[in-house]
């Protein structure tokens, strides 16, 4: 709908879940409000005042009113931006989902390679999911490096 004012959803455009969720997501955008920005792009990731741990974590979105939101808030922002699928953000949006929604985000979160139809891990999820007491070790004096590649 012209003159309606965008949602900056700022995503992991190198990441197969983010590009999925949108691809879910995207149709249901028929008013076109929702604005889908890369934060690999060193310019997107300025727009914020987050992290890149932040912003890998969870989703981060701008309302047009230049509010910031993450996670499971800005899911209900954007659900409800959308008209197909604005009760389902006035449901997660009440009082009923209002305490237990941000851990249901946070276990579909951490879940998300897990759910039907879902992308596998990307490598950056993998490394970043596998405890430090199980990630490779190197050796005392050396740098990064390939195996078996001299330094």
């Amino acid at each position: 709908m012209p003159g309606l004012k965008k949602f900056d959803v700022y995503m992991d455009g190198a990441c197969a879940f983010c590009q999925w969720a949108r691809a879910r997501i995207e149709p249901f955008d028929t008013d076109e409000r929702l604005n889908f920005l890369d934060y690999n792009d060193a310019a997107v990731a300025a727009q914020t005042p987050f992290t890149r741990e932040k912003l890998d974590r969870e989703i981060h979105v701008r309302a047009p009113n230049g509010a910031w939101l993450a996670g499971f808030a800005a899911w209900v922002v954007l659900l409800r931006a959308m008209p197909f699928l604005r009760w389902l953000g006035a449901l997660l949006g009440s009082s009923l989902f209002r305490k237990r929604g941000p851990k249901l985000y946070q276990w579909v979160a951490r879940n998300r390679h897990r759910l039907p139809g879902a992308p596998p891990a990307c490598r950056a999820d993998a490394s970043r999911a596998q405890p430090a007491s199980l990630a490779p070790k190197a050796a005392k004096g050396s740098v990064d490096k390939e195996p078996d590649q001299p330094l």
